[in-house]
């Protein structure tokens, strides 16, 4: 029994240790514009990725969307570039984090809101699963 404990302890330990580290895809990038007014040359790029969102204008409450099929996300950053309301040029590297609690064979929906104030609001949503 004494081994059996310590086997086991060993095994939790080292899944602690090694991290679980599963592999996301993506198939959707939103900029939702909050900031009270329209935004205008709104850039968001994936790094280490070739997708990219370009919109010329974004209304106030409006979201900027672009859907494609789904790619590998790289988890090392996504590229806001826009000119705020207030006529200044923004750009901002985010890295949030995925919730542990999402699947990776779910594609994720990358989501940038930018605030009244100019910050930022990135998170990642997913579509839920369907059963047959």
């Amino acid at each position: 029994m004494k081994k059996l404990i310590v086997l086991l302890s060993s095994i939790a330990t080292a899944a602690c240790v090694t991290g679980y580290n599963p592999t996301y895809r993506f198939n959707q990038i939103q900029v939702v514009n909050l900031s009270g007014s329209s935004i205008e040359d709104v850039d968001v790029s994936v790094v280490d990725s070739e997708k990219a969102l370009s919109c010329d204008e974004v209304a106030n409450n409006a979201i900027c969307n672009n859907r494609f099929g789904s790619r590998r996300f790289p988890q090392q950053g996504i590229e806001l570039r826009w000119t705020h309301t207030d006529g200044s040029r923004k750009s901002e590297v985010l890295t949030p984090q995925i919730p542990i609690t999402f699947h990776s064979t779910i594609p994720l929906r990358i989501v940038m809101e930018v605030n009244e104030d100019g910050s930022v609001n990135p998170f990642f949503e997913q579509d839920s699963r369907t059963t047959r």
